[in-house]
């Protein structure tokens, strides 16, 4: 079975049976979307929901290889809403003092769910899509920076 989803910037991804298989396992848990929208202030990520590359041991190996930035798509389940987040990240320098504005607008942290929600890194959000049947967000974005897992700094939680 084949499932192809259009970005925004209409790319076609085209998604492995695993991506599938947990978006389907995901899904049965719900009989309706648990949400339309939730507000999210950072990525949390879990191993079953990257899409490439398909796990974090893999982002570590192929970051080292393109420390400038490296194109990472994945899935969440429920519509979220990061936008507001990562406005006031970039525009509220007393509440983020040390946010890493360097890198421009839409930088946000990413947290491993596996790691007991701890930031591995930083990311800068490039596109979603809106909730599908399956009730999966696909999102795109450019890993930034990857490191161990370490505290989210409390201004981020």
């Amino acid at each position: 079975m084949t499932y192809s989803v259009i970005l925004p910037n209409q790319h076609t991804l085209e998604l492995p049976n695993l991506t599938l298989r947990a978006i389907q396992q995901a899904k049965a848990k719900y009989a309706t979307p648990l949400w339309q929208f939730r507000a999210e202030k950072v990525l949390k990520l879990g191993g079953h929901q990257w899409i490439y590359p398909h796990d974090v041991t893999t982002a570590r190996e192929l970051f080292a290889l393109h420390p400038i930035g490296l194109t990472v798509t994945a899935w969440k389940l429920f519509n979220r809403g990061w936008a507001g987040a990562m406005e006031a990240y970039w525009l509220d320098t007393v509440t983020y003092p040390n946010h890493p504005r360097h890198w421009g607008p839409q930088v946000m942290p990413l947290v491993d769910e596996d790691e007991n929600s701890q930031q591995i890194g930083w990311l800068r959000f490039e596109q979603s899509t809106v909730i599908d049947d399956n009730f999966a967000v696909f999102v795109q974005f450019t890993l930034l920076d990857l490191f161990a897992p370490r505290a989210l700094p409390v201004e981020y939680l």
